[in-house]
């Protein structure tokens, strides 16, 4: 919001500059022409050349204030979302499901003294996973771990692709 603020401030700075220019100008530069339409000499004051200065002024003061609080902006928003990804807060990423717990369902029909199998949990989508064994790295292995959530990344990454954070 303020950089349309800022906006509407180079462009009122500007806009005035240029009435100022063209009021100041105005009168000589009808003179000067209607001289030439009637071939007189013209004469060339200093309130043409002074007003003419004035109105370019007050144009380049407009189109130059809008570029830089543009720049501005766009440096801004940028700055923001590199501070969120390495943060680890991943721009544009889809929102995690909460995880629900579920009881143990126990199966019906087994024999008296056989227990069963504890089910295979899957994994949460909420929590990063880690890894089984400490990877061991090896002279020929183009992998590294992502240092977060513990997955197999190829070693020029920069980014995990899997939980989108900064490696160090």
């Amino acid at each position: 919001m303020i950089y349309f603020l800022w906006l509407i401030v180079w462009g009122i700075v500007g806009i005035l500059m240029m009435a100022i220019g063209y009021v100041m100008a105005m009168v000589p530069l009808v003179k000067f022409v209607s001289d030439i339409m009637n071939g007189r000499p013209p004469t060339f004051g200093t309130d043409l050349l002074t007003g003419t200065v004035l109105a370019v002024l007050g144009y380049l003061i407009t189109i130059l204030g809008a570029t830089a609080t543009f720049i501005r902006m766009v440096y801004q928003l940028s700055y923001e979302a590199t501070q969120e990804v390495l943060r680890g807060k991943p721009t544009g990423a889809a929102p995690v499901a909460p995880t629900v717990a579920v009881p143990e369902a126990k199966p019906a029909g087994l024999p008296a003294g056989q227990q069963a199998q504890p089910a295979v949990q899957q994994p949460s989508l909420g929590k990063p996973q880690q890894p089984v064994a400490p990877p061991t790295p090896g002279p020929a292995s183009a992998q590294k771990y992502c240092a977060f959530c513990g997955r197999s990344i190829a070693i020029s990454a920069r980014f995990c692709p899997f939980c989108q954070r900064a490696q160090p």
